[in-house]
């Protein structure tokens, strides 16, 4: 990856994923609940943009991601939700670069209203257009270990 990438605006079609941390964000049909996209109080929702980086980086930044968030608890990175940046647009939000020392590719999700029944339904319809990938070393939801 090129230091230069993490400024670039991010492309129309381009690949963003949200790490599944918490098995309740995905449904056992693999569909994803809007939780996974509620914004932060903050309004700053973590995503990461694909960049064409290889899958074993990808899912080392996901297991990274799990450990930071994790408090309680082991972190467990169930796998992520994919997005592409034009289903974020279509909602009226924008996907801003936010690169990290250990994730260049780090980006927000931005621009959320500040009423919580409009971010839900934004979060709705994000998930509808999230495709699931499970985290290959994890069993099936629903399946058990």
């Amino acid at each position: 990856m090129s230091d230069s990438f993490q400024t670039l605006p991010a492309l129309v079609d381009e690949l963003l994923a949200r790490f599944i941390t918490k098995d309740f964000w995905v449904r056992a049909d693999e569909s994803i609940r809007p939780d996974a996209f509620v914004p932060p109080k903050d309004h700053n929702l973590s995503v990461t943009r694909h960049g064409g980086m290889p899958e074993e980086t990808l899912w080392k930044i996901g297991h990274s991601v799990a450990e930071m968030i994790s408090t309680k608890r082991r972190g467990i990175l169930y796998g992520r939700a994919d997005i592409t940046t034009s289903d974020v647009v279509r909602q009226s939000l924008k996907v801003e670069a936010a690169p990290l020392p250990e994730n260049v590719n780090h980006s927000h999700i931005t621009g959320w209203p500040k009423d919580k029944p409009t971010q839900k339904h934004i979060a709705q319809r994000l998930a509808e257009a999230a495709k699931f990938v499970a985290e290959p070393q994890m069993p099936r939801l629903g399946q058990g270990p």
